[in-house]
């Protein structure tokens, strides 16, 4: 049914019940039939003027405390109302449309009621609590109003565009280099990692965390840039991660996990890379520095569990672009033999691989992925398993 179709009903449907008071208390006669239809007229006349009343003309200013959140804090929204008018409504029902994804994360749509009555102007807050991570784009405000009965109705749309961004959740912990552990004689340090400046390769543009020294000055002046010293390193600190976007209940946990172990690697000084296969392939170079954890964490806020291939895929597929002696470090909720198969098959090319078995408290491993974990550290392959609430301790020495 067209809107214009529906004015006309509900416009035609109140004459009815106007004309049949008014016809009752003709035939009927008596004080009840005259008062039932003198208390109608006023309900009928309000709607006419509800009707004649239009809404196009109100102004309506949307207001978000902030454009950046982090998972779980509260997001607080203030719509400022204005209108030309002091006509009394007895109420507004207010509909925030908002992407699709946010409906179906939070489980609630974002519809609201307000009495507004005399006021011309009006704000109107509320707060949405317990915010799940991604990227989200409020489109426009859909306001109604009419009368008491529902005889008529009135309805418009406002747009207003605002975006908000909401990044994943994290834990801090502590990243002890894990180089240590495939090596004898090595131990983990507090210290930040440092990189052998011995013997500089080439030069690289200026990243935040870079030292003054590094600077190479005749290089930048030739490019009118900022270029630093890349030097050779006798033993690399970086990780590559390589993380599972296959469908898993656990898959919320497996991104906050990912965001802390990038952030506690970054925050120690070494690099990090990045690599997960959904719909497309997504990497991210090597890198250290805030700005690069700025992009990563970009990244996970809007990673979906939407991989389209299995994980063990994924590990042959990334094989040829793996480096010698790299560390790269895979994290999943499940394993599998194949998973196993393809990281084990990593140990001849001389990567060091690490595996991360990401678990809520609710899901914990099964005895055949128990069983697939043992074969895992029997082929030399670092295997751990980490469940939810013990992200803490997920590099400390000692708990391999």
């Amino acid at each position: 049914m067209s809107k214009r179709t529906k004015n006309f009903f509900q416009f035609f449907l109140l004459l009815v019940f106007l004309f049949a008071s008014f016809s009752y208390a003709m035939f009927q006669g008596g004080f009840v039939s005259w008062f039932l239809f003198a208390a109608f007229c006023p309900i009928a006349l309000y709607s006419l003027l509800i009707r004649s009343i239009p809404m196009k003309n109100w102004s309506v200013q949307r207001t978000l405390t902030h454009q950046e959140y982090q998972a779980g804090e509260t997001l607080v929204v203030e719509l400022q109302f204005q209108r030309p008018n002091a006509f009394p409504l007895l109420f507004l029902i207010i509909e925030e449309e908002i992407s699709e994804k946010f409906i179906l994360r939070t489980g609630q749509s974002l519809k609201f009621m307000a009495h507004p009555l005399f006021k011309k102007t009006f704000t109107f807050r509320y707060t949405v609590e317990s915010l799940p991570r991604g990227e989200y784009e409020f489109s426009s405000v859909k306001l109604k109003t009419g009368d008491l009965f529902g005889f008529i109705t009135q309805e418009t749309r406002f747009k207003q565009v605002n975006r908000f961004f909401v990044y994943p959740s994290y834990v801090e912990m502590v990243y002890e280099p894990l180089e240590s552990k495939f090596e004898m004689g090595k131990t983990a340090t507090k210290d930040k990692v440092q990189r052998d400046t011995t013997m500089a390769i080439s030069v690289r543009e200026y990243q935040q965390g870079d030292r003054f020294s590094w600077i190479h000055w005749k290089a930048s002046a030739r490019k009118n840039d900022i270029l630093t010293k890349e030097f050779e390193q006798r033993q690399s600190h970086d990780i590559l991660i390589v993380m599972d976007c296959s469908e898993s209940i656990d898959f919320e946990l497996l991104v906050t996990f990912a965001a802390s172990a990038v952030r506690a690697i970054i925050k120690k000084g070494a690099q990090v890379g990045f690599i997960s296969h959904g719909k497309q392939r997504d990497y991210f170079p090597i890198r250290g520095g805030e700005p690069h954890l700025r992009k990563l964490f970009y990244h996970l806020a809007s990673v979906e569990d939407n991989q389209s291939i299995p994980f063990s895929r994924v590990i042959e597929m990334e094989k040829i672009s793996l480096l010698k002696n790299q560390l790269v470090l895979f994290i999943t909720t499940k394993c599998t033999k194949e998973v196993i198969d393809q990281i084990g098959s990593l140990l001849s090319r001389k990567v060091s691989p690490v595996l991360f078995i990401v678990k809520s408290q609710s899901n914990k491993l099964t005895a055949e992925e128990q069983s697939l974990v043992d074969l895992a550290r029997q082929r030399g392959i670092l295997a751990k398993t980490i469940y939810e609430g013990e992200f803490v301790r997920s590099f400390v020495r000692g708990t391999w």
